[in-house]
């Protein structure tokens, strides 16, 4: 008789197959939202665990930081230049190129970029606004007129007596 046949009716029959050396990945059912501490070799003193959605979720400190997008392509933003492209204009870089030479071709570039120029200005201005607005606040509380006085007080002392050392 065929192996396979065998096999077939063993387990038509009842039959079970023992397997030696290997126990199921899950001893233990988690419920959801349970949460558990699970010890690993990269990690001994034991990592945090949750139930989440059906899955497995590892508890961490540090937050989640998904990946940005590029608004046009919708492409992932994984390389620097599409980053550093990204964090200025929301593109990535290829996108950005296409849409500086559609601006160009429509000869619209030149406003766009004098547009960007007008907003970078205007930023920087209310950002120096805000910082002599902080500086004068504090220098209103830190200054102590008796201390410029006595300053003042103790330069001219210094040139009165320059001046007498000078003339005699």
């Amino acid at each position: 008789m065929n192996k396979n046949i065998q096999k077939i009716q063993s387990m038509l029959a009842g039959e079970k197959k023992t397997q030696v050396g290997a126990e199921p990945k899950t001893i233990q059912q988690r419920k959801e939202g349970e949460i558990w501490t699970e010890a690993s070799l990269a990690n001994p003193k034991g990592a945090e665990w949750t139930k989440k959605n059906g899955k497995r979720v590892q508890i961490t400190k540090m937050p989640g930081r998904g990946f940005d997008t590029c608004n046009d392509c919708e492409k992932l933003i994984l390389k620097q230049r599409d980053q550093d492209t990204y964090n200025r204009m929301q593109r990535c870089f290829v996108c950005q190129i296409d849409f500086e030479n559609k601006l160009k071709t429509q000869n619209k570039w030149k406003e766009w970029v004098m547009e960007l120029e007008k907003s970078r200005w205007e930023s920087i201005e209310s950002e120096v606004i805000t910082i002599m607005k902080e500086m004068k606040e504090q220098s209103e509380k830190q200054f102590d007129p008796t201390i410029a006085y006595a300053i003042g007080n103790e330069e001219q002392r210094k040139n009165r007596d320059r001046i007498k050392k000078e003339t005699a």
